[in-house]
């Protein structure tokens, strides 16, 4: 019984795991909660019964998406009618730069660094003369961090001309939409380059279109995105993690009305 107990509780942690580098855990949105010890809680009562066989067979469909993920290009085309490309106009009102995360020592993630350096370098072209950027504020351990800083840092380190306006506290697509909406109304902005992360692009685009905004969608050069040709295994389930966020967040979305 006790032996039982103890396999089961080492498989039920490493499916956990396995679930873990699949993106299960950012489906959940608390950081904080790691699934690994009810994992192991569940695999240990589940060991001890007739049950036990459907462990290893959850364990087995885990560790073949893994293996699929990881070792061969699916994902590149299962990501495909997730990413909107429009073609970019002479001219635009202003650039929309979002955001996806910051560091708890202030810093912004990768990924909205690669949004902004992409934001910046279509600034840099004439597109548009104003560009709006997300500036996210969160609490660690307590204490309020904003990337505001680090997002002001590179600007000023790219020469940028073109007036920036900060839009500050965004927890969500959608309240990025709407901050920037009340911003762009007070000059007069209709339409929009929303740039952002490849995988990204069809439900921010979707959802500011939703606000009023006439938008032309920009995917943002991504560093190890997985979906190029030569992609290693960890840019491929990088890939396959933001493509399953998407995934949930896009029918969250259309549940709530937020977009079509």
């Amino acid at each position: 019984m006790a032996r039982h107990a103890f396999a089961g509780a080492i498989l039920g942690t490493l499916c956990a795991v396995a679930a873990h580098v699949l993106g299960v855990q950012q489906l959940i949105r608390l950081p904080d909660l790691i699934l690994y010890i009810p994992a192991a809680l569940i695999g240990a009562a589940l060991g001890v019964t007739r049950l036990r066989p459907l462990l290893w067979i959850f364990a087995g469909i885990i560790a073949l998406i893994c293996i699929v993920v990881a070792y061969t290009p699916a994902v590149s085309g299962m990501a495909r009618p997730l990413i909107r490309r429009d073609s970019i106009p002479a001219h635009l009102d202003a650039i929309a730069v979002l955001s996806n995360g910051l560091t708890p020592d202030g810093m912004m993630g990768g990924e909205t660094l690669d949004r902004l350096l992409s934001g910046i370098m279509l600034a840099r072209r004439g597109v548009a003369p104003a560009m709006l950027v997300s500036m996210e504020r969160r609490a660690f351990s307590g204490a309020p961090v904003t990337d505001s800083a680090d997002l002001r840092n590179v600007i000023a380190l790219s020469g940028l001309e073109a007036a920036t306006t900060f839009v500050d506290s965004v927890i969500s697509t959608r309240t990025e939409a709407l901050r920037m909406r009340a911003i762009a109304r007070a000059h007069g902005w209709t339409t929009l380059a929303v740039v952002t992360s490849p995988l990204h692009t069809r439900r921010a685009c979707a959802t500011f279109e939703a606000v009023g905004f006439k938008v032309v969608c920009v995917p943002a050069a991504v560093r190890g995105s997985g979906l190029y040709p030569g992609s290693n295994a960890d840019d491929r389930l990088q890939a396959f993690r933001s493509w399953l966020y998407e995934r949930f967040a896009t029918e969250s979305y259309r549940r709530r009305g937020w977009i079509p």
